[in-house]
């Protein structure tokens, strides 16, 4: 994957950043082991101590899912500028309380503890659980009554040319020819210097909406395209007909993004037009 992202930082992978809030609900997969081990242990010698701890570190798990499935949703509603509708079931919170539920049942019918002491424990381990994972985010999101959407379906319109831009990116990586990768490295950064602008402001959407859904699509199916044929055989015509097509692409971000700036939608629906023409030409 290429290294190229907005503004020509590096950033990382849908993928690998999701890897990241899910790493802080390792912990609650790692320490109800034990209980595990111990279920087995009893099971020779006493079934109702080993179904004690084998309710608790299935619970605990459960639990541990549904941290980890909360910090995911957290991670997407605070990754954007635009606040973002969360779930409608809080899943830290849900997840808390079932840990709790796992501790007590493994220390009151597993290991036989105090019924009390197994309360306190179960209630130590749900509480220990939202001071560190934290309760679950809002689940409202302010519309946008100015462009007449939601912040829901900006940042559909967002992730979904985000979604594109990867399979540019990935297009790229099996082109071998240097200039043509320059030269999308740069459309890349284009591209992701317009989402950042929609990003800052989503009023920008109405005039980079086409641009978003239509046109990057296009971008993207002529860049698959020629990353999947440019290896057979004599490729001279191709690569002058891909060189005409990025060309386009290159002034066509470099119209959107001045149009953006000076709030001139005509004039640059008229370039998009003439993009689509020239792809469907190409046989894209």
């Amino acid at each position: 994957m290429s290294e190229l992202r907005r503004g020509g930082a590096k950033k990382v992978g849908a993928g690998q950043t999701r890897l990241l809030p899910r790493s802080r609900a390792f912990l609650l997969f790692l320490l109800p082991m034990p209980m595990l081990l111990l279920a087995c242990v009893n099971a020779f010698s006493s079934a109702v101590s080993a179904l004690g701890y084998a309710v608790g570190f299935a619970a605990s798990m459960i639990a541990a899912t549904l941290v980890r499935k909360g910090l995911d949703i957290e991670y997407e509603a605070n990754r954007r500028k635009i606040v973002r509708r969360s779930s409608s079931i809080p899943y830290k919170l849900l997840g808390a309380a079932v840990l709790g539920a796992g501790i007590f049942a493994g220390a009151r019918f597993g290991a036989e503890i105090a019924f009390i002491n197994s309360v306190l424990l179960g209630l130590g381990a749900a509480i220990g659980s939202v001071m560190v994972y934290g309760t679950d985010p809002s689940r409202s999101a302010p519309d946008m009554p100015a462009i007449g959407v939601t912040s829901e379906e900006v940042l559909e319109i967002l992730n979904e040319a985000d979604e594109k831009i990867l399979a540019i990116e990935a297009a790229r990586s099996r082109i071998h020819n240097v200039e043509l990768k320059d030269r999308l490295s740069k459309i890349i950064i284009g591209v992701r210097e317009i989402t950042d602008i929609v990003e800052d402001d989503p009023r920008d959407l109405r005039r980079a909406r086409k641009f978003l859904k239509v046109y990057l699509e296009g971008a993207q199916r002529v860049t698959e395209g020629y990353a999947d044929t440019h290896s057979y055989g004599d490729t001279g015509e191709l690569d002058s007909n891909f060189r005409s097509v990025l060309t386009t692409i290159e002034t066509v971000i470099g119209e959107q993004k001045q149009k953006l700036l000076e709030n001139n939608l005509t004039e640059l629906d008229v370039q998009i037009e003439v993009l689509q023409l020239q792809l469907e030409k190409e046989g894209v």
